[in-house]
């Protein structure tokens, strides 16, 4: 596999709007998965502009890089070579002059990994029959107004979703420079590159779709992108349009120790912290008898789908499930062959405290 590890900016604001309006749930997965993140001086300053603008545009736009940036991120362009970089007003600018052919992407994946369609059902809206999505996306609960307006505006209003989108990036890349953030992070990011070779990067990203049963296609690049603005990314891999990426950040420390095949004391740490949250172990119990569907999960443990999302996520950080998309639906199911490892790790922790 062709793996191209790079940056690009947009990502940096992708994932600073995720904190903008999410930050308990970015606070609960870093505590899950064992460290603390407070945001610096220079991203304290970018989220306050944010939160404090009143521009309907800005709030749509923030609500939607938070909410939905596993797709969003198509927006973006992506190194055509190792170590390659996009900056921020690149992207803009190839969004302005391209931006057909990046919301037709944008709104493959939407359709196909956030609202679940089948690819032929997402081929036919691309073709123009929309009579399907008004209801799909008026039941996507997880989703707010502003982001189920903003998918409902992309694919049957692009050039006004254009305005939006420019006009929101324009006075984001204001903030992102006046804050210190883009200096910043342009200047950590460009250590962080130094640091891997590209037999490095190939070990590491074919280790990481391998741990998480993620199947990539072999016959397409594999983008590997850093981020330095959040230390747990929350976007592990997408794909849309023969394009397919890797978002990492400082969290893949972590992940690497998660990652290795003998068990470490930290790892077998995390997954007793986890265990003793009973709503995760109602979740795992659930799981194992059969795979089931995130609605399935709320009505019985008696959460929101929003709640047990997060606990999914976190549980799918560790490896401890895993998730096939079946029509319309994801299906949950426990991950057998990483609990029986880690089971071996708490058996051999007390055979030694036998002896």
């Amino acid at each position: 596999m062709n793996i191209i590890p790079g940056y690009v900016e947009l990502v940096e604001i992708l994932m600073a709007c995720g904190l903008a309006d999410r930050k308990s749930y970015f606070d609960a997965v870093s505590h899950d998965l064992g460290f603390d993140f407070e945001p610096g001086q220079e991203l304290g300053a970018f989220l306050l502009k944010i939160r404090e603008n009143e521009n309907w545009s800005i709030k749509v736009v923030a609500d939607v890089f938070s909410e939905i940036k596993d797709s969003v991120i198509f927006f973006c362009d992506f190194p055509e070579r190792p170590g390659g970089e996009i900056l921020l007003e690149d992207s803009i600018e190839s969004l302005a002059n391209n931006f057909e052919e990046k919301s037709r992407c944008v709104v493959n994946s939407i359709l196909s990994n956030n609202l679940n369609f089948s690819q032929e059902e997402v081929d036919k809206i691309l073709e123009g029959d929309l009579s399907i999505v008004p209801e799909a996306v008026n039941k996507a609960e997880d989703l707010s107004e502003n982001t189920t307006w903003f998918i409902t505006q992309l694919i049957n209003f692009p050039r006004q979703s254009k305005e939006i989108l420019l006009f929101a990036l324009n006075e984001m890349k204001k903030y992102y420079e006046e804050s210190g953030l883009r200096k910043k992070n342009r200047d950590q990011i460009a250590e962080k590159l130094k640091l891997f070779e590209n037999d490095q990067y190939n070990q590491i990203a074919e280790g990481f779709l391998d741990f998480y049963g993620i199947k990539a296609r072999e016959d397409l690049p594999l983008h590997l992108l850093f981020q330095n603005t959040l230390k747990y990314s929350g976007l592990k891999f997408a794909s849309s349009c023969n394009t397919q990426l890797i978002v990492f950040s400082e969290h893949f420390k972590q992940i690497e120790e998660i990652m290795n095949p003998s068990v470490t004391d930290n790892t077998l740490r995390l997954f007793l912290r986890n265990l003793a949250d009973q709503t995760k172990m109602q979740i795992l119990k659930s799981i194992s008898e059969e795979p089931k569907y995130v609605d399935e999960l709320a009505k019985l443990v008696g959460l929101s789908k929003a709640t047990v999302s997060y606990h999914l996520s976190t549980l799918s950080e560790l490896a401890l499930v895993k998730s096939r998309k079946d029509h319309r639906r994801v299906y949950f199911s426990l991950n057998k062959e990483r609990l029986e490892k880690i089971l071996k790790g708490l058996e051999t922790l007390y055979d030694e405290g036998e002896n």
